[in-house]
């Protein structure tokens, strides 16, 4: 059987082709960039529109870039607990607190991801933290459906903990 040099040129060119991955090299970021500030706000948008794995990946890419991007790391640990990563979005909430004790988000994050997790007496010691920090109208100030969702979980948490807690948490005004 007679191999042309054609032949193996057509099958080295195709391999190599095919080697080379379908995404380019993805190069390092500075941190302070505008280039990592979009890829920051591209991971905000894919988180967004429920592409979580996604948003995860970016969110990821700024915090190798930026190690103090803490918006990051919450954000990544929001991604990583919405797509079943729970250990690992909670590292990244205990991450922030190393470089910033007083982060109430932190503790919030912390919180939903143990929510999500069913271990509710943990959460509300979570939120508990992060309320005594900020105040709730200050902490989900962007999103009234979230703090309203926070008001009723704690509520409901507390009536089974104390049935005469006499905890009163009210609707925010929209």
């Amino acid at each position: 059987m007679a191999i042309s040099w054609r032949g193996i040129w057509l099958v080295c060119t195709l391999g190599l082709l095919l080697s080379c991955s379908t995404q380019p090299a993805l190069a390092p970021l500075a941190p302070q960039t505008q280039a990592l500030e979009r890829l920051y706000q591209d991971g905000r948008i894919a988180f967004k529109a429920g592409r979580y794995e996604d948003a995860a990946a970016h969110f990821a890419r700024v915090v190798a870039a930026d190690p103090e991007h803490l918006k990051a790391r919450l954000n990544w640990a929001a991604a990583l607990s919405y797509t079943g990563k729970m250990a690992e979005a909670i590292v990244q909430c205990q991450n922030v607190l190393i470089r910033d004790p007083t982060n109430a988000e932190a503790y919030y994050q912390w919180g939903a991801v143990l929510a999500r997790m069913g271990r509710h007496q943990e959460a509300v010691e979570k939120f508990d933290q992060a309320l005594a920090l900020k105040p709730m109208g200050e902490l989900l100030q962007d999103d009234p459906a979230l703090q309203y969702s926070l008001e009723a979980y704690l509520k409901d948490q507390r009536r089974r903990e104390s049935p005469d807690s006499g905890i009163t948490l009210s609707r925010p005004k929209p």
